[in-house]
Protein backbone atom coordinates (compact mmCIF):
# COMPACT_ATOMS: atom_id res chain seq x y z
CA UNK A 1 0.00 0.00 0.00
CA UNK A 2 2.59 2.28 1.18
CA UNK A 3 4.55 2.00 -2.48
CA UNK A 4 1.63 2.50 -4.61
CA UNK A 5 1.20 6.13 -2.06
CA UNK A 6 4.39 6.63 -3.37
CA UNK A 7 3.86 5.59 -6.87
CA UNK A 8 0.97 8.16 -7.51
CA UNK A 9 2.83 10.91 -5.32
CA UNK A 10 5.88 10.69 -8.14
CA UNK A 11 2.99 10.37 -10.90
CA UNK A 12 1.30 13.12 -9.58
CA UNK A 13 4.73 15.22 -8.85
CA UNK A 14 5.44 14.58 -12.81
CA UNK A 15 1.93 15.77 -14.51
CA UNK A 16 3.18 18.84 -12.24
CA UNK A 17 6.30 19.32 -13.28
CA UNK A 18 4.88 18.20 -17.60
CA UNK A 19 2.75 20.91 -16.40
CA UNK A 20 4.91 23.27 -15.25
CA UNK A 21 8.07 22.79 -18.03
CA UNK A 22 4.74 23.11 -20.75
CA UNK A 23 3.91 26.54 -19.50
CA UNK A 24 7.22 27.39 -19.65
CA UNK A 25 8.10 26.44 -22.96
CA UNK A 26 4.83 28.50 -23.86
CA UNK A 27 5.92 31.24 -26.45
CA UNK A 28 3.29 34.01 -25.44
CA UNK A 29 3.59 37.66 -26.84
CA UNK A 30 5.53 40.68 -25.55
CA UNK A 31 6.06 43.56 -26.20
CA UNK A 32 2.83 44.17 -27.41
CA UNK A 33 1.76 48.31 -28.67
CA UNK A 34 -1.29 49.19 -30.63
CA UNK A 35 -1.32 51.93 -33.22
CA UNK A 36 -3.80 53.38 -35.66
CA UNK A 37 -4.04 51.05 -38.71
CA UNK A 38 -5.78 53.36 -41.43
CA UNK A 39 -6.12 56.53 -41.88
CA UNK A 40 -9.60 57.23 -39.35
CA UNK A 41 -9.61 55.73 -36.36
CA UNK A 42 -11.50 52.48 -37.27
CA UNK A 43 -8.43 50.32 -37.74
CA UNK A 44 -5.90 49.13 -35.49
CA UNK A 45 -3.29 47.88 -36.15
CA UNK A 46 -1.60 45.05 -32.84
CA UNK A 47 1.85 44.61 -33.25
CA UNK A 48 4.05 42.20 -30.74
CA UNK A 49 6.84 39.66 -30.62
CA UNK A 50 7.62 36.29 -29.98
CA UNK A 51 10.72 33.73 -29.79
CA UNK A 52 9.76 30.69 -32.72
CA UNK A 53 5.91 31.07 -33.20
CA UNK A 54 5.12 32.21 -36.64
CA UNK A 55 1.45 32.28 -36.60
CA UNK A 56 -0.41 34.76 -34.67
CA UNK A 57 -4.24 36.68 -33.96
CA UNK A 58 -6.09 38.78 -32.49
CA UNK A 59 -9.03 37.96 -30.58
CA UNK A 60 -11.03 41.42 -29.52
CA UNK A 61 -14.45 42.52 -28.69
CA UNK A 62 -16.40 44.88 -26.22
CA UNK A 63 -16.43 42.81 -23.28
CA UNK A 64 -12.93 41.57 -21.16
CA UNK A 65 -13.93 38.03 -22.96
CA UNK A 66 -13.40 39.10 -26.86
CA UNK A 67 -15.23 36.62 -29.21
CA UNK A 68 -13.99 38.19 -32.69
CA UNK A 69 -11.27 36.15 -33.87
CA UNK A 70 -8.53 38.33 -36.58
CA UNK A 71 -5.83 36.07 -37.81
CA UNK A 72 -2.54 37.33 -39.00
CA UNK A 73 -1.96 37.97 -43.18
CA UNK A 74 1.36 35.68 -43.29
CA UNK A 75 4.22 34.42 -40.96
CA UNK A 76 5.85 36.85 -38.66
CA UNK A 77 9.34 38.29 -39.71
CA UNK A 78 12.61 38.47 -37.61
CA UNK A 79 15.16 41.19 -39.11
CA UNK A 80 19.13 41.01 -38.58
CA UNK A 81 21.18 43.91 -38.05
CA UNK A 82 25.37 43.87 -37.93
CA UNK A 83 26.58 46.93 -36.19
CA UNK A 84 29.93 48.41 -36.88
CA UNK A 85 30.84 47.80 -33.14
CA UNK A 86 30.65 44.24 -33.42
CA UNK A 87 27.29 43.43 -32.45
CA UNK A 88 25.46 40.81 -34.51
CA UNK A 89 21.53 40.39 -33.83
CA UNK A 90 18.51 38.93 -34.82
CA UNK A 91 15.30 39.98 -34.14
CA UNK A 92 12.47 38.20 -32.35
CA UNK A 93 8.89 37.36 -34.87
CA UNK A 94 7.93 40.21 -35.43
CA UNK A 95 3.65 40.48 -35.33
CA UNK A 96 1.43 42.63 -36.93
CA UNK A 97 -2.44 41.80 -37.56
CA UNK A 98 -4.78 44.94 -38.30
CA UNK A 99 -8.23 44.93 -36.79
CA UNK A 100 -10.98 46.51 -39.05
CA UNK A 101 -14.31 47.53 -38.77
CA UNK A 102 -14.27 49.03 -35.43
CA UNK A 103 -16.47 51.52 -34.17
CA UNK A 104 -15.93 54.94 -32.94
CA UNK A 105 -15.59 56.17 -30.03
CA UNK A 106 -16.19 52.85 -28.09
CA UNK A 107 -14.10 50.84 -25.62
CA UNK A 108 -12.40 47.15 -27.04
CA UNK A 109 -10.77 44.59 -25.02
CA UNK A 110 -8.23 42.20 -26.78
CA UNK A 111 -5.45 40.09 -26.38
CA UNK A 112 -2.98 38.04 -28.90
CA UNK A 113 -0.74 35.03 -29.30
CA UNK A 114 -2.33 31.66 -30.81
CA UNK A 115 -3.72 28.67 -29.05
CA UNK A 116 -0.48 26.75 -29.20
CA UNK A 117 2.22 29.18 -28.24
CA UNK A 118 -0.13 31.19 -25.85
CA UNK A 119 -1.92 34.45 -25.71
CA UNK A 120 -1.03 37.81 -23.91
CA UNK A 121 -3.07 39.49 -21.46
CA UNK A 122 -6.25 41.21 -22.22
CA UNK A 123 -5.35 44.96 -22.95
CA UNK A 124 -8.22 47.44 -23.62
CA UNK A 125 -8.19 50.89 -25.65
CA UNK A 126 -10.90 53.36 -26.74
CA UNK A 127 -11.59 54.18 -30.42
CA UNK A 128 -11.45 57.75 -31.32
CA UNK A 129 -14.55 59.99 -32.12
CA UNK A 130 -15.79 60.19 -35.75
CA UNK A 131 -13.77 62.64 -38.07
CA UNK A 132 -15.94 66.02 -37.98
CA UNK A 133 -15.66 69.40 -36.66
CA UNK A 134 -17.69 68.94 -34.52
CA UNK A 135 -15.56 66.25 -32.62
CA UNK A 136 -13.32 66.70 -29.99
CA UNK A 137 -9.64 64.84 -29.25
CA UNK A 138 -6.78 64.78 -26.41
CA UNK A 139 -3.43 63.62 -27.82
CA UNK A 140 -0.19 63.17 -24.96
CA UNK A 141 3.04 64.40 -26.80
CA UNK A 142 6.63 63.54 -26.31
CA UNK A 143 10.00 63.79 -28.09
CA UNK A 144 13.80 61.77 -27.34
CA UNK A 145 11.75 59.22 -24.79
CA UNK A 146 14.77 56.85 -24.38
CA UNK A 147 14.18 54.34 -21.28
CA UNK A 148 15.56 55.73 -18.19
CA UNK A 149 14.04 56.81 -14.64
CA UNK A 150 13.32 59.61 -16.21
CA UNK A 151 11.71 58.17 -19.43
CA UNK A 152 9.82 55.73 -16.44
CA UNK A 153 8.36 59.38 -15.23
CA UNK A 154 6.62 60.42 -18.16
CA UNK A 155 5.24 56.92 -18.92
CA UNK A 156 3.80 56.72 -15.74
CA UNK A 157 2.34 60.27 -15.97
CA UNK A 158 0.94 59.53 -19.74
CA UNK A 159 -0.93 56.14 -18.05
CA UNK A 160 -2.37 58.19 -15.77
CA UNK A 161 -4.47 59.42 -18.69
CA UNK A 162 -5.17 56.26 -20.93
CA UNK A 163 -8.35 56.71 -20.09
CA UNK A 164 -9.35 59.87 -21.55
CA UNK A 165 -6.32 60.31 -23.98
CA UNK A 166 -6.82 59.34 -27.39
CA UNK A 167 -3.65 58.66 -28.61
CA UNK A 168 0.12 59.64 -27.96
CA UNK A 169 2.56 60.74 -30.72
CA UNK A 170 6.11 60.01 -30.25
CA UNK A 171 8.03 62.67 -32.37
CA UNK A 172 11.36 60.85 -32.99
CA UNK A 173 14.38 59.28 -30.82
CA UNK A 174 12.48 56.24 -29.23
CA UNK A 175 14.85 53.55 -27.87
CA UNK A 176 18.29 54.88 -28.45
CA UNK A 177 19.35 51.61 -29.04
CA UNK A 178 21.91 53.50 -31.10
CA UNK A 179 22.86 56.14 -28.17
CA UNK A 180 26.58 54.88 -27.29
CA UNK A 181 30.01 54.59 -29.24
CA UNK A 182 30.71 50.49 -28.02
CA UNK A 183 29.07 47.69 -27.47
CA UNK A 184 30.45 47.41 -24.16
CA UNK A 185 28.62 50.55 -23.23
CA UNK A 186 25.28 49.27 -23.99
CA UNK A 187 24.62 49.74 -27.96
CA UNK A 188 23.12 47.21 -28.93
CA UNK A 189 19.77 46.31 -30.47
CA UNK A 190 18.67 43.97 -27.78
CA UNK A 191 17.40 47.94 -26.29
CA UNK A 192 14.91 47.78 -28.84
CA UNK A 193 13.66 45.11 -26.81
CA UNK A 194 13.76 46.28 -23.26
CA UNK A 195 12.41 49.64 -24.70
CA UNK A 196 9.49 47.36 -26.33
CA UNK A 197 8.81 45.80 -22.77
CA UNK A 198 9.28 49.44 -21.19
CA UNK A 199 6.32 50.95 -23.10
CA UNK A 200 3.77 48.02 -23.01
CA UNK A 201 1.89 48.74 -19.65
CA UNK A 202 1.10 52.03 -21.43
CA UNK A 203 1.37 51.44 -25.36
CA UNK A 204 -0.82 48.27 -25.33
CA UNK A 205 -3.97 50.24 -24.29
CA UNK A 206 -3.35 53.65 -25.87
CA UNK A 207 -2.43 53.96 -29.62
CA UNK A 208 1.34 55.33 -30.27
CA UNK A 209 1.83 57.33 -33.51
CA UNK A 210 6.20 57.44 -34.42
CA UNK A 211 8.05 59.06 -36.57
CA UNK A 212 11.78 58.43 -36.96
CA UNK A 213 14.79 60.57 -35.12
CA UNK A 214 18.37 60.33 -36.14
CA UNK A 215 18.83 57.23 -33.64
CA UNK A 216 16.36 55.52 -35.71
CA UNK A 217 18.89 55.48 -38.38
CA UNK A 218 21.26 53.07 -37.43
CA UNK A 219 22.39 52.99 -40.82
CA UNK A 220 26.60 51.63 -41.04
CA UNK A 221 28.51 52.32 -44.19
CA UNK A 222 31.75 49.91 -42.78
CA UNK A 223 32.23 46.68 -45.06
CA UNK A 224 29.97 43.61 -43.90
CA UNK A 225 27.72 45.43 -41.16
CA UNK A 226 24.14 46.75 -42.23
CA UNK A 227 23.73 49.48 -44.70
CA UNK A 228 19.36 49.68 -44.68
CA UNK A 229 18.82 52.96 -42.68
CA UNK A 230 15.74 52.80 -40.44
CA UNK A 231 15.58 49.20 -40.31
CA UNK A 232 14.13 48.15 -36.79
CA UNK A 233 12.09 50.90 -36.83
CA UNK A 234 10.26 50.27 -39.86
CA UNK A 235 10.31 46.40 -39.26
CA UNK A 236 8.65 46.96 -35.68
CA UNK A 237 5.92 49.31 -36.38
CA UNK A 238 3.88 49.09 -38.92
CA UNK A 239 2.12 52.97 -39.09
CA UNK A 240 -0.53 53.48 -42.12
CA UNK A 241 1.26 55.00 -44.13
CA UNK A 242 -0.25 53.10 -47.52
CA UNK A 243 -3.77 54.56 -46.33
CA UNK A 244 -2.71 58.13 -46.32
CA UNK A 245 -0.93 57.42 -50.29
CA UNK A 246 2.53 57.27 -48.77
CA UNK A 247 5.26 54.94 -50.13
CA UNK A 248 8.15 54.20 -47.70
CA UNK A 249 7.18 52.43 -44.79
CA UNK A 250 6.22 54.33 -41.81
CA UNK A 251 8.87 56.99 -42.70
CA UNK A 252 6.44 59.12 -42.97
CA UNK A 253 2.42 59.47 -43.29
CA UNK A 254 -0.85 60.97 -42.18
CA UNK A 255 -4.07 60.16 -40.42
CA UNK A 256 -7.43 61.69 -39.49
CA UNK A 257 -8.45 61.89 -35.96
CA UNK A 258 -11.29 63.80 -34.43
CA UNK A 259 -11.03 67.33 -35.93
CA UNK A 260 -7.69 67.02 -36.80
CA UNK A 261 -5.28 66.19 -39.54
CA UNK A 262 -1.91 65.42 -38.46
CA UNK A 263 1.17 64.77 -40.73
CA UNK A 264 4.52 62.46 -39.63
CA UNK A 265 7.41 64.21 -41.13
CA UNK A 266 10.87 62.46 -41.88
CA UNK A 267 13.89 64.76 -40.79
CA UNK A 268 16.44 62.07 -42.61
CA UNK A 269 15.42 61.27 -45.57
CA UNK A 270 15.20 63.36 -48.70
CA UNK A 271 13.12 66.76 -48.60
CA UNK A 272 14.15 68.85 -50.97
CA UNK A 273 10.91 69.72 -54.10
CA UNK A 274 12.07 66.61 -56.34
CA UNK A 275 11.77 64.18 -53.57
CA UNK A 276 9.34 61.79 -53.01
CA UNK A 277 8.83 63.08 -49.69
CA UNK A 278 7.94 66.57 -50.51
CA UNK A 279 5.33 65.62 -53.59
CA UNK A 280 3.83 63.17 -51.15
CA UNK A 281 3.41 66.16 -48.90
CA UNK A 282 2.29 68.80 -51.29
CA UNK A 283 -0.50 66.27 -52.11
CA UNK A 284 -1.31 65.02 -48.72
CA UNK A 285 -2.10 68.97 -47.72
CA UNK A 286 -4.07 69.76 -50.87
CA UNK A 287 -6.53 67.06 -50.04
CA UNK A 288 -7.28 68.19 -46.60
CA UNK A 289 -10.71 69.29 -45.85
CA UNK A 290 -10.71 72.27 -43.51
CA UNK A 291 -14.58 72.27 -42.73
CA UNK A 292 -13.68 68.22 -42.17
CA UNK A 293 -10.90 68.88 -40.08
CA UNK A 294 -10.48 72.52 -39.22
CA UNK A 295 -7.04 71.66 -36.97
CA UNK A 296 -4.08 71.15 -39.02
CA UNK A 297 -0.55 69.37 -37.19
CA UNK A 298 2.38 68.67 -38.42
CA UNK A 299 5.08 66.84 -36.62
CA UNK A 300 8.92 66.23 -37.19
CA UNK A 301 12.07 65.17 -35.09
CA UNK A 302 14.19 68.23 -35.77
CA UNK A 303 13.17 71.73 -34.85
CA UNK A 304 13.04 74.67 -37.43
CA UNK A 305 12.88 76.84 -34.31
CA UNK A 306 15.10 76.74 -31.55
CA UNK A 307 16.43 78.90 -29.11
CA UNK A 308 18.50 76.28 -27.25
CA UNK A 309 22.44 76.06 -27.75
CA UNK A 310 21.98 72.70 -28.38
CA UNK A 311 21.13 71.25 -32.14
CA UNK A 312 20.98 74.47 -33.06
CA UNK A 313 20.39 75.29 -36.43
CA UNK A 314 21.55 71.91 -38.39
CA UNK A 315 21.57 70.62 -41.50
CA UNK A 316 18.53 68.80 -41.80
CA UNK A 317 16.66 71.49 -39.75
CA UNK A 318 17.46 74.20 -41.85
CA UNK A 319 17.50 72.70 -45.29
CA UNK A 320 13.50 70.96 -44.09
CA UNK A 321 12.62 74.26 -43.49
CA UNK A 322 13.94 76.14 -46.41
CA UNK A 323 12.41 73.60 -48.47
CA UNK A 324 8.66 73.08 -46.73
CA UNK A 325 8.22 76.11 -44.60
CA UNK A 326 6.44 77.68 -47.37
CA UNK A 327 4.08 74.85 -47.92
CA UNK A 328 3.27 75.47 -44.18
CA UNK A 329 1.84 79.10 -45.06
CA UNK A 330 0.29 78.31 -48.10
CA UNK A 331 -1.71 75.55 -46.26
CA UNK A 332 -2.42 77.04 -43.02
CA UNK A 333 -0.83 74.57 -40.71
CA UNK A 334 -1.55 75.46 -37.57
CA UNK A 335 0.80 73.62 -35.45
CA UNK A 336 4.14 71.90 -35.26
CA UNK A 337 5.50 69.40 -33.20
CA UNK A 338 9.16 68.52 -32.97
CA UNK A 339 12.19 66.72 -30.65
CA UNK A 340 15.52 66.04 -30.75
CA UNK A 341 16.30 69.43 -28.51
CA UNK A 342 16.47 67.98 -25.11
CA UNK A 343 14.39 70.73 -23.87
CA UNK A 344 10.90 72.00 -23.88
CA UNK A 345 10.08 75.44 -25.67
CA UNK A 346 6.89 77.10 -26.92
CA UNK A 347 7.06 79.84 -30.20
CA UNK A 348 4.67 82.60 -30.77
CA UNK A 349 3.93 82.19 -34.63
CA UNK A 350 6.52 82.66 -36.51
CA UNK A 351 7.04 82.66 -40.37
CA UNK A 352 11.15 83.09 -41.49
CA UNK A 353 12.58 83.67 -38.50
CA UNK A 354 10.13 86.70 -37.91
CA UNK A 355 7.22 86.80 -35.39
CA UNK A 356 4.15 86.58 -37.98
CA UNK A 357 0.42 86.76 -35.85
CA UNK A 358 -1.67 84.42 -38.39
CA UNK A 359 1.53 81.74 -39.02
CA UNK A 360 2.28 78.61 -37.75
CA UNK A 361 3.09 77.53 -34.16
CA UNK A 362 6.33 75.69 -33.30
CA UNK A 363 6.09 73.41 -30.09
CA UNK A 364 9.47 71.52 -29.32
CA UNK A 365 9.27 68.48 -26.72
CA UNK A 366 12.16 66.58 -26.98
CA UNK A 367 12.21 66.14 -23.07
CA UNK A 368 10.96 62.45 -22.83
CA UNK A 369 13.29 61.43 -20.34
CA UNK A 370 16.81 60.66 -22.98
CA UNK A 371 20.18 59.68 -20.99
CA UNK A 372 21.66 62.60 -22.32
CA UNK A 373 20.00 64.83 -19.91
CA UNK A 374 18.41 68.24 -20.40
CA UNK A 375 19.68 70.75 -22.59
CA UNK A 376 20.07 73.72 -20.30
CA UNK A 377 21.97 75.86 -23.17
CA UNK A 378 20.63 79.30 -24.40
CA UNK A 379 20.83 82.08 -26.73
CA UNK A 380 19.29 85.01 -26.11
CA UNK A 381 15.48 84.70 -26.02
CA UNK A 382 14.20 85.58 -29.40
CA UNK A 383 10.72 87.52 -29.88
CA UNK A 384 9.41 84.20 -31.49
CA UNK A 385 9.91 82.40 -28.44
CA UNK A 386 6.93 82.60 -25.83
CA UNK A 387 8.49 79.71 -23.35
CA UNK A 388 11.51 77.37 -22.82
CA UNK A 389 12.34 75.39 -19.86
CA UNK A 390 15.16 72.68 -19.79
CA UNK A 391 13.12 69.82 -18.00
CA UNK A 392 11.81 66.64 -18.96
CA UNK A 393 8.22 65.78 -18.97
CA UNK A 394 5.45 65.61 -21.66
CA UNK A 395 2.91 68.13 -23.35
CA UNK A 396 -1.06 67.13 -23.74
CA UNK A 397 -3.23 68.97 -26.61
CA UNK A 398 -6.45 69.16 -26.10
CA UNK A 399 -8.67 69.62 -29.25
CA UNK A 400 -12.11 70.97 -28.02
CA UNK A 401 -13.60 72.16 -30.83
CA UNK A 402 -13.24 73.23 -34.14
CA UNK A 403 -11.82 76.96 -33.00
CA UNK A 404 -9.97 76.67 -29.77
CA UNK A 405 -6.96 74.08 -28.40
CA UNK A 406 -5.59 73.54 -24.79
CA UNK A 407 -2.44 73.47 -24.83
CA UNK A 408 -0.08 72.11 -21.26
CA UNK A 409 3.05 70.99 -20.89
CA UNK A 410 3.47 68.74 -17.99
CA UNK A 411 7.05 68.52 -16.11
CA UNK A 412 8.38 65.87 -14.04
CA UNK A 413 9.10 67.23 -10.69
CA UNK A 414 10.30 65.40 -7.82
CA UNK A 415 7.86 62.18 -9.77
CA UNK A 416 4.60 64.71 -10.02
CA UNK A 417 3.59 66.28 -13.44
CA UNK A 418 3.69 70.06 -12.47
CA UNK A 419 1.99 72.01 -15.43
CA UNK A 420 4.34 74.48 -16.21
CA UNK A 421 2.83 76.15 -19.38
CA UNK A 422 -0.69 76.12 -20.28
CA UNK A 423 -2.01 77.85 -22.62
CA UNK A 424 -4.98 78.08 -25.32
CA UNK A 425 -4.67 78.36 -28.72
CA UNK A 426 -7.39 79.98 -30.38
CA UNK A 427 -8.26 80.18 -34.37
CA UNK A 428 -7.69 83.94 -35.59
CA UNK A 429 -10.73 83.14 -38.11
CA UNK A 430 -12.75 82.67 -34.92
CA UNK A 431 -11.72 85.77 -33.08
CA UNK A 432 -13.72 89.50 -33.51
CA UNK A 433 -10.40 91.60 -32.66
CA UNK A 434 -8.52 90.06 -35.75
CA UNK A 435 -8.91 90.29 -39.39
CA UNK A 436 -7.08 87.61 -39.84
CA UNK A 437 -7.83 84.02 -41.16
CA UNK A 438 -5.81 82.02 -40.63
CA UNK A 439 -3.41 80.77 -37.71
CA UNK A 440 -3.61 80.84 -33.56
CA UNK A 441 -3.73 83.42 -31.01
CA UNK A 442 -1.94 82.53 -27.60
CA UNK A 443 -3.47 83.21 -24.26
CA UNK A 444 -2.80 82.13 -21.23
CA UNK A 445 -4.97 80.17 -19.66
CA UNK A 446 -5.77 82.14 -16.66
CA UNK A 447 -6.89 84.60 -18.60
CA UNK A 448 -10.16 82.76 -20.04
CA UNK A 449 -12.64 82.33 -17.61
CA UNK A 450 -12.96 78.78 -17.18
CA UNK A 451 -10.28 77.45 -18.60
CA UNK A 452 -10.71 73.78 -18.00
CA UNK A 453 -10.65 71.43 -21.78
CA UNK A 454 -14.39 71.14 -20.33
CA UNK A 455 -15.33 74.60 -20.84
CA UNK A 456 -17.79 75.38 -23.77
CA UNK A 457 -17.16 77.80 -26.35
Amino acid sequence: MRGSCLFVLVLCCAVVNARHVAQQSLDAPTQVHINFGNSDGRSMTVSWLTKSELEGMVNIGKTTQPTRMVPQQGNAFRYHYKSDNGEDYTSGLIHHVTVNNLEFDTWYFYSCGTNTSGFSQVFSFKTPPPVSAKSAISINLIGDLGQTKNSSSTLDHIKEDVGEVHMTLLIGDLSYADSASTYAANCTQRRWDSWGELVQPVFANQPLMVLPGNHEIEQSSKPGTTPTPFLAYNSRFKMPSVASGATHDSLYYSFNSGPAHIVMLNSYMDFDSSSDQYKWLVNDLKKVDRSLTPWLICNMHAPWYNSDTYHHNEPEEMGMRASMEHLFKQYDVDLVFSGHVHAYERMYPVYNNVTTPGATTYINIGDGGNREGPADGYFPQPSWSAYREPAFGHGRLDLVNATHAHFTWHKNLNSEPTVSDDVWLIHNSARKETHLNTGVFHVAARQLDGFAPSHQF
